[in-house]
């Protein structure tokens, strides 16, 4: 892992990122743009809605592309299921976003059930 080569905090200038995954029955690679967060050398993946098909993709085919403004990484996409793990990431996308703090008060959108880390990350 080369998780040097990777310019981090060009990373964080940025609202969101594409994810390219291989479908879990088609095998075809689909790209969905979603929200990211950064820290300790992974990225952190959310979106809203219980069990949307990217987070099945990825729990199917780990093996995903990131494209976050030039950069593009490879990595090992994992399923965030501890709960203590869930909340320490739901907490960062609040830090970072506006939308996800108003669906906080409102309890909507965001669920942290839809938490994707992705490590192993080295430039594509």
């Amino acid at each position: 892992m080369n998780v040097h080569a990777i310019d981090w905090k060009a990373l964080d200038r940025h609202w969101n990122c594409q994810l390219t995954v291989s479908g879990r029955k088609s095998g075809k690679e689909r790209t969905v743009t979603i929200w990211y967060a950064v820290g300790d050398g992974k990225l952190f993946l959310t979106g809203s809605g219980a069990a949307p098909q990217w987070l099945r993709n990825a729990e199917a085919n780990p093996e995903v592309c990131v494209k976050i403004g030039r950069q593009r990484l490879r990595g090992r996409a994992r399923p965030a299921r501890d709960a203590a793990e869930r909340e320490a990431i739901r907490q960062r996308f609040v830090r970072r976003y506006l939308m996800a703090r108003v669906a906080r008060l409102l309890r909507t959108g965001y669920t942290d059930s839809t938490a994707l880390v992705v490590e192993q990350l080295e430039p594509a």
